[in-house]
Formats: C-alpha cells, structure tokens, sequence
C-alpha cells in the first residue's frame, strides 16, 4: 500500500505540472473546446494506466503529448464524416508542429514570469487585478480614479512592454 500513494503522489504532480501544455497541443490539432477537454480527460486516463512505463529520465510532457497526439488522431479519423479530413501526413506535420510550439511555451512563460517582475509594483498591481482577480477594467478605473481609457491605454502599453521583454530575453537565452 505504501508503494502505490507516493506513486499517485509523483504521477499528480507531474500531470498537473504538464496539463496546460497537453490540453493547448490538443486544441491546435482539434480546434474545439470540449473536444480537446473530452481527450484530455481520456489522455488523463491513458497516463495513469500506463504510468509504470514512464521513464523519469525523460520528459513527463513530451510523453503525455505523444499520447495525446495518438488520441487526437484516432479521434479525427473517426470524425471523417462529420468534419474535413486532410491526409494522414498533414495530422502528423501539424502534430509535430504543436507538439514543437508547445514545447516553448515552458520557456515562454518562464520569460513572463522573469519580465513581470521587471514592472512597477503599480503594474503588476494592474495586471493582478485585471487577470488574476478578474476585476473588470470599469471597476479598476472607479478604484483607481483613472478613465477606463487610460487603464485601456496602460494595459496596452505594458503588454508591448512585455512582449518585447519576453522577445529579448528568449533571444538572450538562445544566444547567451
């Protein structure tokens, strides 16, 4: 018994460190919603079963995404008729795309992470709110006595900011 609640442990955090990742790479194949969340859930499923064949030593992402890409496949063959079908190799091409996109998106976010702490407290503040809380930026603007406008504005300019801070900070990483 105690062998099977550290696994369970270790399989859990692994997934949840690796679901955003596998859920994105299955809506770029799928294009639909439920669908990518009906195949995550049965990609879930698969991982669990077959979890004593994961090999620590690799990437729990790169593996959970080969076999979310096994689903979307076989999924997408099955809806041949009810939705274009492209050929076998394009599903690969475009698999093998996403599966590639979705590998940089791990550095993407490390790069958010490091650019957000560059801003002033007041626009990671602005950020917490709008995309964090929730908080809409008509009540922002009545907390903060700014115009909905210059909150708009603001918002605006600290994604350009950060846009370019995440640019520059993968080139620096791709060519220390």
């Amino acid at each position: 018994m105690d062998n099977i609640e550290p696994k369970s442990v270790q399989f859990f955090r692994l997934y949840n460190g690796a679901q955003k990742r596998v859920y994105a790479f299955l809506l770029m194949l799928v294009h639909n919603h439920t669908d990518a969340e009906d195949l995550l859930q049965e990609t879930a499923s698969i991982l669990w079963e077959q979890y004593h064949q994961y090999d620590p030593r690799g990437s729990f992402a790169a593996w959970a995404i080969g076999i979310a890409r096994n689903k979307a496949l076989d999924f997408l063959k099955r809806k041949r008729t009810s939705r274009p079908f492209l050929s076998d190799d394009f599903y690969r091409d475009i698999s093998n795309l996403a599966e590639t996109e979705s590998a940089h998106t791990d550095q993407r976010v490390k790069a958010l992470r490091q650019c957000v702490k560059k801003l002033s407290s007041e626009n990671q503040a602005l950020l917490h709110l709008r995309f964090e809380k929730g908080v809409s930026v008509k009540r922002i603007s009545q907390m903060s006595e700014h115009s909905a406008q210059a909150i708009y504005k603001k918002i605006s300019r600290i994604y350009s900011y950060l846009h370019s801070c995440i640019h520059r900070t993968l080139v620096q990483w791709e060519h220390p």
